[in-house]
């Protein structure tokens, strides 16, 4: 069991991993490690580097409902999108479900990770882990195997 949690996000308009954050408990919700901290906290006590402060004005990213709580930062599926919007919708969660897939093929995030001391090396190596994984993703969508095409 995984006692980490990360976030990964993924270009729709080409084959590139955008945005890699986390190595964060488990407990954390997802909600809390998009803004980088709790509602309580107040946003001006957030951590800047949260992908919440690094979407642009006007844009979203497409998320599940995890992450619903957000509307000016985050699509979700709605039964009151038209259908077509939501097959989008579903397809962009699929093809970001298609890197989970690769990373989880390197079984970083299944087993235990047992190097390292104390709670904060072992999560500061696991973070340095998936980092490399993921620059191994991207080299392999670079080079032959990227993941499928949203523009269509």
């Amino acid at each position: 069991m995984c006692w980490k949690k990360y976030a990964f996000c993924l270009s729709l308009s080409e084959p590139r991993i955008v945005w890699v954050d986390g190595c964060v408990p488990a407990a954390v919700a997802d909600i809390t490690l998009f803004r980088g901290g709790t509602v309580e906290d107040g946003e001006g006590n957030w951590d800047r580097g949260a992908l919440y402060f690094h979407i642009p004005k006007g844009k979203r990213v497409i998320a599940d409902d995890g992450l619903a709580g957000e509307p000016d930062k985050i699509t979700i599926a709605s039964p009151a999108l038209p259908t077509p919007v939501k097959n989008y919708i579903s397809d962009a969660k699929s093809r970001q479900e298609t890197m989970h897939t690769r990373l989880k093929s390197f079984n970083i995030l299944r087993h235990r990770f047992r190097h390292g001391s104390g709670t904060e090396e072992k999560m500061a190596l696991h973070k340095s882990v998936v980092e490399a994984l993921c620059v191994v993703i991207q080299y392999d969508y670079e080079n032959g195997h990227p993941p499928f095409d949203m523009m269509h």
